[in-house]
């Protein structure tokens, strides 16, 4: 099949993935979040919203066409607060543990999880490998397709947590609109290397171990916030 038409037939792939059918996205979404259960998510969640911007740097380190190192680039700096620290998405999500009572000291100490050491794991070894259109796919394009049908479900349990504003709940209402921009300006760049069986294996490949690798991060945190597992 052509590009446009790959890429039509992946993003169906990507919504069908059990990954966004997970329990742990239907209790979060379905039931009022308690101040502490939100709490365990926001610590538990902190080594993944740190390291997000370390994929998408591999990824750029191994890509060698200069046009998706741009858009990567574009996305890094974005992460970064656009030159203002104090936007990066790793403080802006920081206003969240803040709002939440997480003390400074947990903050710099956040526990990490087995599964979520497992996603970490998947995500640094294929975007440090030498297929550069799966770690494209790992990270460009599997770190922004899922996230506005993910966070719109997070965000439905976050809003009901006593005493979270909307402000608090920033990182992922920003989100939502935020990746929809770079899922399309990372579509454009990699569409030339989407015109053989090759690529679009490459690209495949990358998306779904990043959507299994997020599978298992969501049992863990299913069992460490709402105290039972898949």
């Amino acid at each position: 099949m052509n590009a446009p038409v790959f890429l039509e037939d992946l993003k169906r792939r990507v919504a069908e993935h059990p990954f966004l059918r997970h329990p742990f996205l239907h209790l979060v979404s379905t039931q009022a979040v308690s101040r502490e259960q939100a709490r365990r998510f926001a610590l538990l969640y902190y080594p993944h919203i740190l390291r997000t911007r370390l994929y998408q740097a591999n990824a750029l380190g191994v890509t060698p066409d200069e046009g998706i190192q741009a858009v990567l680039a574009e996305i890094l700096y974005d992460e970064y607060g656009n030159g203002d620290s104090s936007r990066s998405h790793m403080a802006v999500y920081r206003k969240f543990m803040r709002a939440l009572d997480i003390t400074e000291e947990e903050i710099a100490n956040p526990p990490i999880i087995p599964e979520q050491q497992g996603y970490i794991d998947t995500m640094m070894r294929v975007t440090q490998g030498t297929d550069w259109l799966a770690a494209v796919g790992v990270a460009g394009i599997a770190g922004e397709w899922p996230i506005p049908p993910y966070y719109r479900m997070l965000l439905q349990g976050l809003r009901t947590v006593p005493g979270l504003t909307d402000d608090a709940l920033e990182l992922f209402i920003g989100h939502i609109e935020l990746d929809v921009h770079h899922s399309k300006i990372v579509e454009d760049a990699i569409m030339p290397y989407l015109q053989d069986v090759a690529g679009q294996a490459s690209l495949w490949r990358g998306i779904e171990l990043n959507l299994n690798a997020r599978l298992v991060q969501l049992s863990g945190l299913q069992r460490e916030v709402f105290g039972s597992a898949t």
